[in-house]
């Protein structure tokens, strides 16, 4: 029996995702088609309200729509989207919408130009049996696999879904405890290929909400087609509302394609997320958490600590040698506080300030429990593990611990 070799690199992206702002704004300069940034942001802002169709189709509807606007028609060029929702009123108001130039309609109709709407799909998308979470195996064009994984919140007071992404294939932070770090690394997404996850994920949610086959009744409750009553709440599941960085890969190894990403995530004329909505994971790049402050100061941090000291971390966390305890927490405390204006001399926050801090957004703490390892139990005993990182953090009202256990 053959058994196929596993690729050690990525290939050259072929097609390019039109997601990729970077790529197709290269591509564009390289043909000479000089686009302003106003219509750029027009095009996603358009792309986004016709839910990622193929570019030709794309081109077809903006004409059609174009045509209908000239004789002052009522267009219904969206009218076979009618039963997918977008997120917010303004990636979907009518008028005041800028015309797109012909170079770069005719840019996105020609095929030779290399260029598609989404270059990954997905391989296969089990469900859990109470329906909560779908696990998405995508494929990318190079033959390569990452997941992303769907969770849908259900509640009485209010619903929502969240997608954890991918940010590489594999990782190169080797953590002994985890699938992705034994990988190695392969590569990085691209910035087209994370937001991908977000159209893929969309388009599930999509195809649950229309084959619901639900009407809304005027006494705010949802009438599903077997008869059942939700609270309108519900329609939340329509949307992805968070994205967690905590697939495969070190998302700030990958930083500038993840800060791209997070950009076009909080975009009001795309997806519209919350900056505290989106919530980026790390196991300890102090320096680019430390840019990370600087250039998206309202995104969370989610900090993979792992141990409650350098010696524990260490044992599971190779890469923690370059990375001390305490320069991480206070990165991640730099990045918590970074809306706060402190009004101590020495530059500290008392605990006031904190609490402050603790209204606008919040931190995550994460860490194994390992268990059935021999090489590890005896530095990382998981009850006093626990009750260490809690002790740890005390002071910061702001985190939040989070347990993972291991059976490695």
């Amino acid at each position: 029996m053959n058994v196929p070799k596993v690729k050690r690199r990525r290939d050259p992206l072929s097609p390019k995702p039109v997601l990729d702002r970077r790529i197709l704004i290269q591509a564009l300069k390289e043909r000479g088609i000089h686009l302003k940034e106003l219509h750029l942001e027009t095009f996603y802002q358009q792309l986004h309200r016709q839910h990622y169709p193929d570019l030709k189709d794309f081109v077809a509807e903006y004409h059609r729509r174009e045509l209908s606007l000239t004789f002052k028609k009522e267009s219904s060029s969206f009218s076979n989207k009618a039963t997918i929702p977008t997120k917010n009123a303004i990636s979907s108001k009518k008028g005041n919408v800028r015309r797109l130039p012909k170079a770069f309609l005719d840019f996105l109709a020609d095929p030779e130009n290399d260029f598609v709407t989404v270059t990954s799909s997905i391989d296969a998308r089990p469900t859990s049996k109470d329906g909560t979470t779908t696990k998405m195996a995508i494929q990318l064009q190079d033959g390569h696999f990452i997941e992303s994984v769907l969770m849908r919140h259900v509640s009485a007071a209010g619903s929502r879904a969240t997608l954890c992404v991918s940010s590489q294939v594999g990782c190169a932070m080797g953590c002994t405890f985890c699938a992705t770090g034994t990988m190695g690394i392969r590569g990085n997404l691209c910035s087209g290929e994370i937001l991908e996850q977000l159209v893929h994920a969309g388009r599930v949610l999509a195809a649950d909400l229309i084959s619901s086959s639900e009407e809304y009744n005027s006494d705010d409750r949802i009438i599903s087609a077997d008869g059942s009553e939700r609270k309108k709440s519900e329609q939340d599941l329509a949307f992805v509302r968070n994205i967690v960085f905590m697939g495969m890969g070190e998302p700030l190894n990958n930083y500038d394609n993840v800060i791209t990403a997070c950009r076009a995530m909080i975009d009001r004329r795309r997806w519209n997320l919350a900056h505290g909505r989106v919530t980026v994971s790390t196991v300890g790049v102090t320096g680019n958490m430390r840019r990370l402050t600087k250039d998206l100061p309202e995104v969370n941090l989610a900090l993979s600590l792992h141990a409650p000291n350098q010696s524990m971390r260490e044992a599971i966390v190779p890469t923690a040698k370059m990375y001390p305890i305490q320069d991480m927490v206070d990165a991640l405390d730099e990045h918590m506080m970074a809306s706060i204006k402190t009004k101590s001399v020495d530059g500290t926050f008392d605990g006031s300030e904190r609490k402050s801090a603790s209204k606008k957004k919040r931190a995550m703490i994460e860490y194994v429990m390992c268990k059935l390892c021999s090489r590890l139990q005896s530095l990382v005993p998981t009850p006093s593990a626990h009750m260490q990182i809690r002790s740890f953090f005390s002071e910061r009202r702001y985190f939040h611990p989070s347990m993972c256990t291991s059976t490695g």
